[in-house]
C-alpha cells in the first residue's frame, strides 16, 4: 500500500502537469467512444449508403486511434521531463529503479482508472448530443439514435489499457537507462548553441516549395489525386526541416544585427530561443502541422456541405433524367405515368438525341481519338469529351437557329471555352462557325474534364466524322436523353424518383439515370458524415494543439525562473521583464498559425481540385469558407495563447 499510496500522492501534488495529461487523454477516450458508438450502431445498417458510411467511419476511427497513441506518448514525454528531478530525488534517498518502477506502475494504474471512467462518463454524455446532430445532418435522426454498446465500451477499455501498458514501459524504459544524477538535472538541463545547418535548411526550404508549386499548377481534379499525398509529405517534412534549422538561421541573423539584438527584450528572447530551438523546433513544427490540418479539414467538410445544392446541380442538371437507346416517346409516357401517379406535377419535359459520344485528347493542333477502356489514368486526366449531334436536333430544343454552312460546326464548351476558329480530328478539319455561350437546355457544368457539344449540320457529316476517325460503333450509336424538372413534395418526389429509376433498370441496364432526390437523400449521409468527421479531427488536433503549447509553455517556464530571476537582480526592471516575455511568447506563438495559413493558401489550388471529384465547382464557396475558418481558429488560437501565458507569466514571476 505504500507505493499506492506515494502514487497518489504524486498525482496530486504534481496536479499542475498531470491535470492537462489526465485531460487530453479523458478528451481522447471521448473522441474513441464517439466514433466506437456510430461504428457498432444498428441505425447505421437501415441507412441509405449504409457501406459507404461504415468504411467512412472505420476510416476515420483508425485515424482517431492512431492519432491516440502517438499524441498519448508525446504527452507523456513532457510530463516524464518535468518529473525527472523528482524521481532523481527518490533515487538519490534511497529508492532504487525496482521501487521507482512500482510507483509508476500505480501511477499509471491510477491514471488509467481516472481517465477511462471519466472518458467513459463524458463520452456517453457526448454521443448521445453527436448522435442528435449527426441524425440532423443526414437527415436520419429517427433511425439513428443512440444505443449502449458493451463491444463499443470493451473495445474502448482494452484499447486505453493498451495505451498505458505502452507509457509504462516506455517511462521504465527510460529511467532504468538514466543515472540518478543525470535524472536529478534532468529537467534543468540546458542545451548547447547549435549549429546552423545549411543542407538541412535549403531541403526543408526546397520541399515545401516543391510542395507548393505542385499544388498551384496542377490543372486536372484526377492529377490531383495522385499528387495530394506527395505534396502533403513533402509540405510536412519540409515543415519541421523549416522550424529545426531555418529557424536557427533566423535566430542567429538577429543575434549578428548588433543594432537590435543588444536591447533588453531582445537580448533575453533571442538568446533564449537560440539555446532551446532544437527541442522548440519540434513542438513548433507539430503545432502548424496540426494548425494546418484543423483548417484544410474543417474548410474542405464544410465546403461540401453549404455547397450541397451547387454540388447536386452539377452532378444532377435535371430534377431526373434518363438516356434510353430504343423509343424515346415510350420512355416519356413512363415520365407522366409515374408523376401523375405519385401527385408530383411536370414543370419541363423535353429530350435530346447524340448521334456519337467522343473521349479524346488534344496534341498539337488536332485530337487524338482515346477508346474506352484502352487508357491510363494520365491520359483520362488531359481528355475531352465530347457529344455530337446535328444542327437539326440542336434546335429542336434551342431558342435561336445557328444555320450551319456545310462541313462547318457549332460548338458548345461547358468549362474552358474553345479560342480556335477551327478544330481538327485526326486529318479531318472543320471551322467553328459559331461558339456557342449558353444552351438552354444544358445546363453548363464544371467537373473533371471539359465537356463539349459538337454540332454538325446534318447525319452524313456526322457518319464521315465516325468513319473517318475511326470512332467505334459502341460509342456511335444514338442515344437519347430524356429530362424533366419537377414540382411536388419532397416525399411524392423522392418515391416518383425511386420507382422510375427501377422501372427504367429493367429495360436500360448500362444506361445513366440522374435524379436529384435520389441524389440528396445519399449525399446527405454521405456529406453529413464527412463533415461531422472534419468536426470531430478538427476539435481533436485543435485539443492536440492547445496542449503542446501548454506543455511548452510550462517547460520553458521552469526554465525560465532562474533566467529571470537573475536579470532583475542586475537591474532588469519588472516592466522590462514583462514585455520581454510578452514578445518571446509571441514570437514562438504566431510562426506556426502564420505558416498553417500560408500552407492552406498554397493548397487551395489543389483542394479546390480535389473538390470538382465530388460535384462541388463553387471556388467563391470555398474561399469564403477558408478565410471564415481562418477567422475562427485565429480567435480560438489567440484563447489558448491568453490562458497558456497566464500559466508561464505565473511560474516565471514567482521569482521574477
Amino acid at each position: 500500500m505504500f507505493y499506492f499510496k506515494l502514487a497518489k500522492t504524486n498525482l496530486k501534488k504534481n496536479s499542475r502537469i498531470y491535470t492537462p495529461f489526465l485531460l487530453s487523454i479523458i478528451f481522447l477516450v471521448v473522441m474513441n467512444v464517439v466514433m466506437q458508438v456510430l461504428l457498432e450502431n444498428k441505425g447505421m445498417d437501415t441507412l441509405q449508403g449504409a457501406d459507404s458510411a461504415k468504411v467512412m467511419f472505420g476510416l476515420g476511427s483508425r485515424v482517431i486511434i492512431i492519432f491516440t497513441l502517438i499524441f498519448s506518448i508525446y504527452t507523456n514525454s513532457f510530463l516524464l521531463k518535468q518529473r525527472k528531478k523528482e524521481f532523481g530525488l527518490y533515487n538519490i534517498l534511497g529508492m532504487g529503479k525496482s521501487e521507482l518502477t512500482r510507483v509508476l506502475f500505480w501511477e499509471s494504474l491510477l491514471s488509467y482508472v481516472i481517465t477511462l471512467v471519466g472518458g467513459l462518463v463524458v463520452g456517453t454524455i457526448f454521443s448521445r448530443l453527436c448522435f442528435l446532430v449527426l441524425g440532423r445532418m443526414i437527415q436520419a435522426a429517427e433511425v439513428f439514435k443512440f444505443e449502449f454498446s458493451v463491444k463499443s465500451y470493451l473495445t474502448i477499455v482494452l484499447l486505453f489499457a493498451g495505451v498505458f501498458l505502452v507509457l509504462f514501459l516506455l517511462n521504465v524504459v527510460h529511467i532504468r537507462r538514466v543515472n540518478p544524477i543525470d535524472l536529478l538535472k534532468g529537467g534543468q538541463k540546458g542545451e548547447k548553441e547549435p549549429k546552423t545547418k545549411w543542407i538541412s535548411a535549403i531541403l526543408g526550404i526546397g520541399f515545401i516549395v516543391a510542395g507548393y508549386i505542385i499544388s498551384v499548377t496542377i490543372e486536372s481534379p484526377l492529377k490531383a489525386i495522385n499528387l495530394f499525398f506527395i505534396a502533403v509529405i513533402l509540405v510536412i517534412v519540409g515543415t519541421y526541416s523549416l522550424f529545426m534549422s531555418s529557424s536557427i538561421m533566423i535566430l542567429k541573423f538577429l543575434k549578428n544585427k548588433k543594432g537590435y539584438y543588444y536591447q533588453p527584450n531582445h537580448f533575453i528572447s533571442v538568446s533564449s530561443m537560440i539555446y532551446r530551438m532544437k527541442q522548440n523546433a519540434a513542438g513548433l513544427a507539430s503545432i502548424s502541422i496540426l494548425c494546418t490540418m484543423v483548417l484544410v479539414t474543417l474548410s474542405t467538410t464544410g465546403s461540401l456541405y453549404l455547397g450541397m445544392d451547387n454540388l447536386l446541380r452539377n452532378r444532377n442538371p435535371y430534377d431526373f433524367s434518363a438516356t434510353v437507346t430504343e423509343n424515346s416517346d415510350e420512355m416519356r409516357v413512363k415520365f407522366e405515368s409515374v408523376m401523375k401517379k405519385h401527385n408530383v406535377k411536370i414543370k419541363e419535359l423535353k429530350d435530346y438525341t447524340t448521334e456519337a459520344n467522343i473521349m479524346a485528347i488534344k496534341k498539337g493542333e488536332h485530337y487524338e481519338l482515346l477508346e474506352k477502356g484502352n487508357f491510363n489514368m494520365s491520359d483520362f486526366s488531359k481528355a475531352e469529351y465530347f457529344e455530337v449531334m446535328t444542327q437539326a436536333e440542336y434546335e429542336k430544343n434551342a431558342t435561336e437557329k445557328i444555320n450551319l454552312a456545310p462541313s462547318k460546326v457549332a460548338l458548345y464548351s461547358m468549362s474552358d471555352p474553345y479560342e480556335e476558329s477551327t478544330i481538327k480530328f485526326g486529318d479531318l478539319q472543320y471551322d467553328v462557325q459559331n461558339k456557342i455561350k449558353h444552351v438552354d437546355f444544358l445546363p453548363k457544368m464544371e467537373g473533371i474534364m471539359n465537356m463539349h457539344v459538337l454540332v454538325m449540320a446534318n447525319k452524313e457529316d456526322v457518319a464521315q466524322l465516325v468513319k473517318d476517325f475511326k470512332i467505334p460503333a459502341e460509342e456511335a450509336v444514338a442515344e437519347t436523353t430524356v429530362f424533366m424538372n419537377i414540382e411536388g413534395s419532397d416525399e411524392n418526389r423522392l418515391a416518383a424518383a425511386k420507382e422510375l429509376k427501377s422501372t427504367i433498370r429493367e429495360t436500360e441496364q448500362s444506361q445513366p439515370i440522374s435524379s436529384m432526390d435520389i441524389d440528396r437523400k445519399d449525399s446527405q449521409m454521405f456529406i453529413g458524415g464527412f463533415l461531422f468527421l472534419g468536426l470531430i479531427f478538427g476539435i481533436t488536433f485543435t485539443l492536440a494543439t492547445g496542449i503542446i503549447i501548454y506543455y511548452k509553455q510550462i517547460s520553458e517556464g521552469y526554465q525560465d525562473q532562474e533566467r529571470f530571476s537573475i536579470m532583475q537582480r542586475v537591474g532588469m526592471s519588472h516592466k522590462e521583464v514583462k514585455n520581454t516575455i510578452h514578445g518571446q511568447i509571441l514570437m514562438v506563438f504566431f510562426f506556426p498559425i502564420a505558416l498553417a495559413a500560408i500552407h492552406l493558401v498554397f493548397a487551395f489550388p489543389m483542394i479546390d481540385k480535389l473538390l470538382m471529384l465530388f460535384g462541388l465547382s463553387n471556388t467563391q464557396l470555398f474561399l469564403y469558407v477558408s478565410l471564415g475558418t481562418i477567422g475562427i481558429f485565429l480567435l480560438i488560437y489567440l484563447f489558448m495563447y491568453w490562458q497558456t501565458s497566464k500559466v508561464y507569466y505565473s511560474l516565471v514571476e514567482r521569482q521574477a
